[in-house]
């Protein structure tokens, strides 16, 4: 095999496209995206209640952390594999279509996460202010 030959195999492998556009993989990823989605949701929304109700930051334990992160990785797992069935669709070959998918799906889910951190993080210490700020009135 001359080189020519193998960068005709690495182009054809690059290029590759599915014969059918991947509607399947679009309505799997967003029916994930949806599944795992809600959990999260309903969980983020039960730690935040326990926090305004006991005002201390150990309600969030260590493994309350993972049940959150869990259901957060699956629906940008299942945004990802949506993301790049529309880029397919759209007429992207497929390994491009994930590279770009993964890529950029990464980027949002870790600003996201952080973002909420820093949301929860500043809704903590209202909480804590209004509680101490109800200390003092009551003195």
């Amino acid at each position: 095999m001359d080189w020519s030959e193998n960068l005709q195999q690495f182009q054809d492998f690059l290029l590759f496209k599915f014969p059918q556009p991947p509607y399947f993989l679009l309505l799997i990823g967003l029916f994930i995206s949806l599944l795992c989605g809600l959990p999260f949701v309903i969980t983020l929304q039960k730690r935040v209640q326990d926090w305004i109700k006991n005002h201390s930051p150990q309600t969030l334990p260590r493994w309350a952390k993972l049940q959150l992160l869990t259901p957060f990785v699956g629906t940008a797992i299942g945004v990802s594999i949506a993301c790049a069935s529309m880029l397919e669709i759209f007429g992207l070959p497929t390994l491009p279509a994930y590279l770009i998918s993964l890529i950029g799906t990464s980027f949002v889910a870790a600003w996201v996460w952080s973002e909420i951190g820093h949301i929860l993080g500043r809704r903590l210490l209202r909480s804590y202010l209004a509680k101490s700020s109800e200390l003092s009135h009551q003195r």
